[in-house]
């Protein structure tokens, strides 16, 4: 059992996914579900990147062909012989997504100063750029002045100005894609917390109903779907509650039709049989008296079968007595109930040579009734017997003291025997006390004593019998 509101403990099975809140799994599944499409988003963002890139190279390719052929040619008309390889580097520089490299006739490169590109925040990562970088193509224009070539022009794609691009837009793109995750993640965790408190508050319940506390009820929440379930789990405890009463009822009757048969049973010994033994009693007594005038040998005979009739009376006596007070005291309901328990425990110490049973009774009216009264009794009985026979307890301490205001019995019997072992199943006797105990509502527990030794604490509702009925048959009366 946990306390109101305590989380119980998982299965052993459960494993580190099923061990997490319901709301925490919700969330990581919303998490894994956001990466994998941000996979797939930074894959289709790659690949378009990459036909993009490289549809741009062939492009700017061509048309940097078409700017250098015609920049050649008007250069080699304006200019003459050499002077076009001399201007060139002037008239082709600038060009975007190429690059340009003039060669003499020799291959040696002249200088040409580099295309102006757009400035880009940060600097493109070396992974980015191999997976976006498309294969790079390169043609050759030459340079013919007079029916001679004096040299070529090389131009090749290059992908940097637009890599540099996609990969600004795609980091624009993560952030606010992480900002909006962000926010939606924060959105539903309140919103799960508050949907899920219902189910708390529904947990903390079924506690209350386990620890016994059947009059507990939830505030039907906002939604409906868990009002449902609200409703259902008040209709449930309201339920639980009258089978309880319903039971408590039942259980009182019965204890009190079973003190009454025993009560009856007892009152038959006693009539019936105590005199039957009696006069068996008295015409033995007379049988022996006509023996003495018999003749020697056959009064001595008639005496012995009369000394055996005599022991074997005397057991039945012995037995009845035994039977009577098992079944019932008889002064139970004719003297004082603390007169009862105190012979109770002289009849113990009485038969138990060496122990020190002490009884301390404050407050005891004369009577509460025979259910409440035996019960006190058959207490005190079944504990001291367990603490004699199986505990070998040496010491007993038995405490009854009645709270009149409160409307009740509290009951203690402490020893210093060996106790109870931890797991130990209950006798019948101490499952007859507990129905007992349960029957007239009350309650009871077993508690280990330091260093050793068994205390047992019982509390009984009652009230002093007044007008021939007891606290138990007025109840029942009543209902």
């Amino acid at each position: 059992m946990t306390p109101s509101g305590a989380a119980a403990p998982l299965p052993p099975s459960f494993g580190l996914w099923q061990r997490r809140s319901l709301r925490w799994q919700v969330l990581a599944a919303i998490v894994a579900i956001n990466l994998c499409a941000a996979l797939v988003a930074v894959a289709v963002i790659i690949a378009n990147a990459r036909r993009a890139t490289e549809a741009e190279m062939l492009s700017s390719l061509a048309v940097a062909e078409r700017f250098v052929q015609e920049t050649v040619e008007r250069l080699a008309s304006e200019q003459g012989a050499t002077g076009s390889l001399a201007q060139l580097p002037l008239h082709i520089s600038g060009l975007r997504h190429v690059r340009i490299r003039i060669e003499d006739r020799a291959g040696t490169a002249l200088d040409i100063a580099p295309a102006e590109s757009e400035p880009h925040e940060g600097e493109v990562p070396g992974w980015f750029t191999w997976l976006v970088s498309a294969e790079g193509q390169e043609v050759v224009v030459p340079i013919v002045e007079n029916g001679a070539t004096v040299g070529q022009v090389r131009v090749a794609g290059e992908a940097s100005d637009e890599i540099a691009e996609v990969w600004e837009d795609m980091s624009d793109l993560a952030l606010l894609a992480a900002a909006v995750n962000i926010a939606i993640l924060a959105a539903l965790y309140l919103v799960l917390g508050r949907l899920l408190m219902p189910l708390r508050t529904l947990s903390a319940g079924l506690s209350e109903l386990e620890a016994g506390r059947f009059e507990h009820r939830l505030d039907p929440p906002r939604i409906r779907e868990l009002a449902v379930i609200a409703e259902r789990f008040n209709a449930l405890g309201a339920a639980l509650k009258v089978a309880r009463e319903d039971n408590g009822r039942l259980n009182e009757r019965l204890v009190s039709v079973q003190d009454d048969e025993r009560r009856q049973i007892a009152s038959d010994l006693h009539d019936e049989l105590g005199p039957c033994v009696f006069g068996l009693r008295a015409n033995l007594e007379s049988i022996e008296r006509l023996a003495l005038r018999a003749e020697p040998a056959l009064g001595q005979r008639m005496g012995e079968r009369i000394a055996t009739m005599t022991e074997i009376l005397d057991r039945i006596q012995g037995l009845n007595r035994r039977l009577l007070r098992k079944i019932r005291p008889m002064a139970l309901g004719h003297v004082p109930l603390a007169a009862v328990l105190a012979d109770l425990v002289a009849d113990f110490e009485s038969h138990s040579p060496g122990r020190r049973i002490t009884l301390s009774a404050e407050g005891l009216a004369e009577r509460y009734g025979d259910s409440v009264d035996i019960t006190l009794y058959r207490c005190i009985q079944e504990a001291v017997t367990n603490a004699l026979r199986h505990g070998a307890a040496r010491n007993i301490a038995i405490t009854v003291r009645a709270d009149r205001r409160a409307g009740r019995i509290d009951l203690a019997i402490e020893d210093d025997g060996t106790g109870i072992a931890a797991g130990a199943p209950h006798g019948f006797g101490l499952i007859g006390m507990e129905e007992r105990i349960s029957a007239l509502g009350g309650t009871w527990r077993i508690l280990p004593v330091v260093p050793s030794g068994t205390r047992i604490d019982v509390t009984i509702p009652a009230q002093p019998y007044q007008f021939g009925l007891s606290a138990a048959p007025e109840r029942l009366a009543a209902q």
